[in-house]
């Protein structure tokens, strides 16, 4: 049987750049990873902050609500003034072109893609301008993360679509609704994937949010995640590769539970590249062992490893526990 590989989502707070998160990868643990991630340091460690930072202090949008973006209720809330156009300062290429450049520091051929961090497009509009402003501007976004795909796309990149809005939408309706909420979102996540170029390679990273290292909401059991990814690989768009779908057992300070039960819906997964959010440094390490036998044995093949989201609402020395975490799931 292969070796399970880790999976790192994004964010890594014990690395000051970039360089040191790749150098540590290209080492530590070169052979436990199918991708590199540079880390998301410094401010992008809070997701797409740095963006509604920017968007904040355009003369065209002014301020509902400020925030600081510590917890759920403390996020800024913009709107458009009157009459005036919507501008989205994305830096996606941006920050794909410096990753790629800090890695290229370090060694000519890595061997391995570049993980690239996509946003939803309909999570940054419901975010930063609330539901009536995501009706209202998810196309433009939609437009604004596909331009900068465009810019990106090549065949060393594997691009993270991150869409918690999708999963917490799926698990808040109420059993009869879920769904045909599934398809809906599924239909949204992969508007996204459709406007890529022919032969991106993407993988979706299913959340349940992180801001605050809180979730927004835990899952009674495994089915809306069943549903959701189900959903997403009826209707994955042609010619643009599924690399992985990851799924969160849990969220935030909550590690997942050690009842059977929770993971019998993942019996009905579809054939799709499997990584667990599982990871937790503070469940116990024989219980974590248990989830990940638990999650094998109801999806009915290996896993790779994940944390159920970023570590970037972790401290750093958090983080490295997080990773030893990880790294005791890997092996048999």
């Amino acid at each position: 049987m292969a070796r399970r590989r880790l999976h790192f989502i994004g964010t890594m707070p014990q690395f000051p750049d970039a360089r040191a998160a790749f150098s540590w990868q290209l080492g530590e643990v070169r052979g436990l990873l199918r991708r590199l991630s540079g880390g998301e340091t410094g401010p992008r460690l809070l997701w797409f902050l740095p963006m509604v930072k920017e968007l904040k202090s355009q003369p065209e949008i002014r301020s509902l609500r400020d925030g600081d973006w510590t917890g759920y209720e403390d996020t800024d809330l913009l709107a458009v003034r009157k009459g005036q156009q919507l501008r989205i300062p994305l830096r996606l290429a941006q920050y794909a072109t410096e990753d790629r450049a800090a890695l290229a520091s370090l060694v000519d051929d890595p061997g391995l893609p570049l993980q690239v961090g996509i946003p939803g497009y309909l999570d940054m509009a419901l975010f930063t301008f609330g539901p009536p402003g995501a009706v209202r501007y998810s196309r433009r976004f939609l437009l604004a993360v596909a331009d900068q795909i465009t810019r990106i796309a090549v065949p060393d990149v594997v691009f993270q679509l991150e869409v918690p809005a999708a999963l917490i939408a799926v698990a808040a309706a109420p059993p009869p609704l879920r769904r045909p909420m599934a398809a809906f979102m599924a239909h949204l996540v992969t508007r996204q994937v459709a406007r890529a170029p022919v032969g991106s390679r993407f993988g979706v990273h299913l959340c349940l949010g992180d801001l605050g290292h809180r979730a927004l909401r835990q899952l009674r059991d495994a089915s809306p995640l069943v549903l959701l990814a189900n959903a997403i690989v009826r209707r994955w768009p042609a010619g643009r590769s599924l690399e992985f779908v990851h799924l969160p057992m849990s969220g935030g300070e909550q590690p997942p539970p050690t009842d059977a039960a929770f993971y019998a819906p993942l019996r009905r997964l579809r054939d799709m590249p499997l990584i667990a959010g599982i990871a937790h440094e503070l469940q116990d390490p024989a219980d974590q062992l248990r989830v990940r036998d638990l999650v094998e044995t109801a999806a009915g093949r290996q896993v790779d490893i994940a944390t159920s989201c970023g570590l970037g609402r972790r401290s750093p020395s958090e983080a490295e526990n997080a990773v030893q975490a990880m790294l005791k799931l890997v092996d048999d």
